[in-house]
């Protein structure tokens, strides 16, 4: 991580920010996340996107229709927490698709739709709820050894390979010892085929402990049936925070 991100996520503040609604996919802070936009309302907001900070707001549709943002009647309802990322990278295809990166910078609460027309949605955020995710930014300063927990990392690594047996993914495992654990967790977490509510409780556990439990459990109840609860959507009883 560096010291640039900590002070991008921490000097980027704007109250409205053009949203990117997709199903299945968070953005985490520090993580990136590349992109393929095609959609005409879409190639609009990466193109305003770019002459300004570069920042946009990914966000699920709300995937418990008890719990979801504010919004305008007729409009869609998202979900009520998000990830604010920047244009990291970005190229244009010849046939007029954005190819780009966005790299999370932090969390937000959707307060509701903004004011004023644009092909694509704007929402009301704030960050006040997340002002430790810049803390993600902040490179690790002791040996790997040190700074983690070995039985920790151990069930997050056993947990990890049943998951990889299970929907057959290979995974060079000798390249990921070297990983931070707190960096793998939110990787594995934007990357694992988990469905929507499951990737909404990854992004909006409150700290890393807490994210890495939950993935551990999620991967192994995934391990086990091959695919999670499958066609039944419906969110397991409790909160998702």
């Amino acid at each position: 991580m560096s010291a640039h991100l900590r002070t991008l996520a921490r000097r980027l503040s704007p109250d409205v920010i053009p949203v990117f609604p997709l199903g299945g996919t968070i953005l985490l802070p520090g993580c990136e996340l590349p992109l393929n936009i095609f959609e005409p309302r879409y190639l609009n907001m990466i193109e305003d996107s770019l002459k300004g900070d570069r920042l946009i707001g990914m966000v699920q549709s709300a995937v418990d229709p008890a719990r979801h943002a504010p919004h305008k009647d007729g409009t869609k309802p998202l979900a009520p927490i998000g990830g604010l990322g920047r244009i990291k990278q970005f190229s244009e295809s010849d046939d007029g698709r954005y190819l780009i990166v966005l790299t999370g910078l932090k969390r937000f609460t959707i307060l509701g739709d903004a004011d004023g027309v644009t092909p694509y949605r704007r929402a009301r955020v704030s960050y006040d709820a997340f002002e430790h995710d810049i803390d993600a930014h902040i490179a690790p300063t002791l040996p790997k050894a040190m700074s983690e927990n070995a039985q920790a990392r151990a069930e997050m690594t056993s947990a990890m390979k049943s998951f990889a047996r299970a929907i057959g993914v290979e995974v060079d495992w000798d390249a990921l010892q070297s990983v931070p654990m707190d960096n793998l967790v939110d990787q594995a977490s934007m990357i694992s085929p988990f469905d929507a509510f499951d990737k909404q409780s990854l992004l909006e556990a409150p700290d890393h402990t807490a994210r890495r439990r939950l993935l551990v459990g999620l991967m192994t109840m995934y391990a086990k049936t091959s695919g999670g609860r499958g066609d039944d959507q419906s969110p397991p009883p409790g909160n998702l925070q």
